[in-house]
């Protein structure tokens, strides 16, 4: 562990990759990896892509990249596949559109599955998104796996979060239902070049009409990402949401959100670590578990039971 934590440090890329594969997979030594490679992590923009399958959101991160690329900044993209019900395996095949990105040193191109979850995200998604930053990566981009309205997760770990919608998907009524669209800071009407691209438009300016006021206002900014069209647009938009927050004050106070979460979390994934070895170890809760088996005593009784066991035996280390 401490030859792979010096080698991320130099900035190895395998190194990396093998951080993120031990995070995915839930190794037990998660909190040591993140605890050791913790530092002023914060410095990275997040920027989440999402939308409906089919509305090119690889192509147009493919054409982000390039100018993000060409403003001097590394990239890192984190591409979410959906996992089969059944089998459990994925394609993890988003990153064929971005075939070019492949050759550059300066992009870092990563597949996940989502496992399960829910929310358009992965399981690790945030410790993920903070080894990037660690690594020293500028932008750090989200493709979600497409499934519709409820990739909400994407709002809790994305500075800004771009809704993709496409024409010839559904009628003004699906542009006006609460959901993902209210979480959009940038709007794209991608393929901008088929009939009905206005008309989405139109839909649009009607939702964010009915929006509460805020002081930012969604850009709506229509591209053709196969043709390059619109793109500059696009990453300009992008560019100024993000000076909004810098401005605003919000960038600051989500960074701090963050580390209060992280160090929340880490102190749930503690605790849960910590009861897992005591059930598996300690006879008194093994006792009162199996009693729960059998049906001799309320779950929810047998719960406060252990978690007293716990707290006057485990953590003040009388056991």
């Amino acid at each position: 562990m401490e030859k792979l934590i010096e080698r991320f440090r130099q900035r190895d890329r395998m190194a990396l990759s093998k951080l993120i594969t031990m995070v995915e997979n839930n190794s037990p030594q998660i909190l040591d990896i993140m605890g050791e490679i913790y530092s002023p992590i914060g410095k990275a923009r997040v920027v989440g892509v999402t939308g409906p399958p089919g509305a090119g959101k690889s192509t147009l991160i493919d054409k982000l990249i390039r100018s993000y690329r060409q403003a001097g900044h590394t990239v890192g993209v984190l591409c979410i596949d959906p996992s089969s019900i059944f089998g459990g395996g994925a394609f993890l095949g988003d990153r064929v559109r971005m075939q070019r990105a492949y050759r550059d040193d300066g992009v870092y191109l990563r597949s996940l599955a989502t496992r399960g979850a829910l929310g358009g995200l992965v399981p690790r998604i945030g410790e993920i998104i903070k080894i990037l930053d660690a690594f020293g990566i500028d932008i750090i981009i989200i493709e979600t796996v497409g499934v519709g309205q409820l990739e909400s997760d994407v709002i809790r770990y994305s500075d800004t979060k771009i809704v993709v919608s496409v024409p010839g998907l559904g009628d003004q009524m699906q542009t006006l239902k609460a959901g993902i669209l209210e979480i959009a800071d940038v709007l794209v009407v991608n393929k901008a070049d088929l009939p009905g691209a206005q008309n989405v438009v139109d839909d649009l300016q009607m939702m964010l009409y009915l929006r509460k006021e805020s002081d930012w206002t969604p850009e709506i900014v229509l591209t053709e990402a196969l043709s390059d069209q619109g793109i500059p647009e696009l990453f300009q938009a992008i560019q100024r949401h993000q000076d909004y927050l810098s401005r605003s004050g919000l960038r600051e106070f989500q960074i701090k959100r963050h580390r209060e979460e992280t160090c929340l979390y880490a102190v749930q994934e503690t605790l849960k670590r910590f009861t897992e070895e005591l059930v598996q170890e300690k006879e008194d809760i093994r006792n009162i578990l199996k009693t729960v088996r059998e049906g001799g005593i309320n779950p929810y009784k047998a719960a406060e039971d252990i978690t007293q066991l716990i707290l006057d035996k485990g953590i003040n280390g009388r056991w």
